[in-house]
């Protein structure tokens, strides 16, 4: 005699231990968080660059870095309003008569920069960095240590940005470019000759094939050492102390137009600021902080 054994019955007898598949274990794979890339820091300086003769000529790559990033067109540089002296203030967050350097040319007979620059300061700390010049009198900075590589060329803005690209490719963390022609036709022809305003048109170029190529993690100074009027510079003169200082990069907001005051001695703070390392005190420069998004 068969007996039927209701459905319900094999359903509870199956919960009571009876025979059955086992439920594989859910395993949770943790999704890998991408390592960040290490910050990259790249300082442009157009030398004798007067920021009002924007106004006066086409430059759609310096325009264009300011838009997607902070700037002020009337920084001002340091007295005497000088190349040298000028840059070394910029490299080190101190004004001359803490760095030592009033001279404008490569006179190491009459000494060297008594502070740390911020290219020692990134070396110290673990980082490669370049420099890439269009004037011999830089010499002084790279004769200050920390630069791992520097080429000198004076053939001009475009070969120096084709140098530039080169050593960008090799994946340094701090480059420094100078272009050189725009101060040399200042004084050659005048500030805002029309050859001069040319000339910035050319750098732009120059400059807008260097951004091309930077990672999207860089981030961007562009700036100059000081202004100029007639065939020269050197003064107090508000032509000559008002340079541009534009920003951009990752941590930076766009298209905000800097209010508080800054100094071309902000530009080595700041620069180590997002390198995260430590220019030693005292400094004259500080972090440009509204630039930065909170």
């Amino acid at each position: 005699m068969r007996v039927a054994v209701p459905a319900t019955l094999l359903l509870l007898l199956a919960g009571c231990g009876g025979p059955s598949s086992p439920t594989p274990p859910i395993v949770v794979v943790p999704t890998p968080v991408p390592t960040p890339p290490p910050p990259r820091m790249v300082v442009i300086s157009i030398d004798g660059f007067r920021p009002d003769a924007l106004g006066r000529t086409t430059m759609p790559n310096v325009q264009a870095l300011a838009a997607r990033g902070s700037y002020t067109w009337a920084a001002q540089t340091i007295n005497p309003s000088n190349t040298l002296p000028s840059h070394i203030s910029m490299l080190t967050g101190v004004i001359p008569t803490v760095h030592g350097v009033n001279w404008d040319e490569y006179l190491p007979n009459k000494g060297s920069i008594k502070v740390g620059t911020l290219f020692k300061a990134a070396k110290l700390a673990g980082k490669r960095t370049a420099m890439i010049v269009g004037k011999e009198k830089f010499i002084t900075i790279k004769d200050a240590g920390g630069v791992d590589a520097f080429v000198l060329t004076t053939r001009g803005d475009d070969d120096l940005a084709s140098q530039a690209i080169q050593q960008i490719d090799a994946d340094y963390d701090l480059v420094f470019l100078h272009f050189a022609d725009v101060d040399l036709q200042g004084h050659a022809t005048k500030w805002l000759s029309s050859e001069y305003l040319a000339r910035l048109t050319q750098v732009d170029s120059a400059i807008g094939r260097v951004l091309e190529v930077l990672p999207g993690y860089s981030t961007v100074i562009l700036t100059a050492d000081h202004g100029g009027s007639d065939y020269g510079h050197g003064t107090t003169a508000a032509v000559h102390m008002t340079i541009p200082w534009v920003i951009a990069g990752p941590r930076i907001k766009s298209a905000t137009a800097i209010t508080a005051r800054v100094n071309t001695t902000d530009t080595a703070v700041t620069a180590a600021y997002i390198l995260g390392i430590r220019i030693p005190e005292p400094l004259t420069g500080r972090v440009v902080s509204e630039a930065f998004v909170q």
